[in-house]
């Protein structure tokens, strides 16, 4: 009896190791329904390593992209751009600790941090731009042939949006509500030009759908949310990702807060710069971006479970 189990105990052993060098030779990892991720926070002279649980059932185009730009280490030393009550914003721009601490008081200076020609600025579009030319996965197209199929050349290198109000999508088990320390991917408003632009998504491999340019416009840039409640609901945006355990958020959260009270007398206006953001090519919709002074930056994001 002991000699066959253990026959068994080899032969799955083997199959599994089988598997495993398939997997590895076709340059594949296994996939769960659920990866994980470290991201490892900075404030003050403090790190604070968050573990967050990712939805791929759920949201499977968010997620992928999402962690194709961990693996390419796009997001390591990234800035949080844009504080608000409810929600941090990052994604888009590199942090530089002198260049950083010389012009953030002033929003024309702070402007200049982001776009400015001769520093080459510190935003990541074309670092992205890049990215999505060679190594993202596609799910937005600006054409399909006379048979209805997606042109490939026509890919954009955006992220369909994973919510109900883009195209009534129906999530597995449910959308995660918007709460608490979840991540969000996010999409800027687009300019007037593009408000009635349509694009074709893919959300599985079967299916073509004609959907609004707007709501699948995402690209790298995702929200941390830092309230209990939110404007950026689960309705307009992929709720992806929640907290595994909210201790070392709730240190960070409260640090910033504790910061602004002791240093700016408790008014979170005083804490960051207004920054009035226009697009690297003068195009992109205007933004107003407030900016932390004291920063609070990304140092790393570390996929620990596939």
């Amino acid at each position: 009896m002991k000699s066959k189990i253990f026959k068994k105990i080899a032969l799955c052993f083997a199959s599994a190791l089988i598997a495993c060098s398939v997997g590895a030779i076709a340059g594949c990892k296994p996939e769960t329904d659920h990866p994980e991720v470290r991201i490892t926070y900075e404030f003050n002279g403090k790190t604070y390593n968050v573990d967050y649980k990712l939805y791929r059932n759920m949201y499977p185009h968010t997620v992928r992209h999402f962690i194709e730009l961990t693996e390419e280490g796009f997001y390591d030393n990234m800035i949080i751009h844009d504080y608000q009550s409810s929600d941090w914003f990052t994604g888009a721009y590199s942090y530089d600790k002198d260049g950083y601490a010389a012009k953030v008081e002033n929003k024309e200076q702070m402007a200049e941090y982001f776009y400015s020609p001769a520093l080459n600025g510190y935003s990541k579009e074309d670092a992205y731009a890049q990215l999505a030319a060679d190594k993202l996965s596609v799910s937005v197209y600006g054409n399909v042939d006379a048979d209805g199929k997606v042109i490939e050349d026509t890919k954009l290198p955006t992220v369909m949006g994973e919510f109900y109000n883009n195209i009534n999508q129906v999530i597995e088990k449910g959308a995660l509500t918007a709460d608490y320390g979840c991540l969000k991917m996010y999409h800027y408003a687009q300019e007037s030009s593009e408000a009635n632009r349509k694009v074709y998504v893919t959300p599985t491999d079967d299916q073509i759908i004609l959907a609004d340019y707007k709501n699948n416009c995402a690209t790298s840039v995702f929200a941390l949310q830092t309230g209990v409640s939110s404007s950026y609901t689960e309705k307009n945006y992929a709720v992806f990702a929640q907290l595994k355990d909210t201790e070392a958020f709730d240190d960070l959260v409260a640090a910033v807060k504790d910061y602004i009270s002791d240093n700016h007398s408790g008014t979170a206006s005083a804490f960051y710069t207004v920054v009035e953001e226009v697009g690297v090519d003068g195009n992109a919709t205007e933004v107003n971006f407030n900016v932390p002074k004291q920063p609070i930056t990304v140092n790393s994001v570390k996929v620990t479970k596939y």
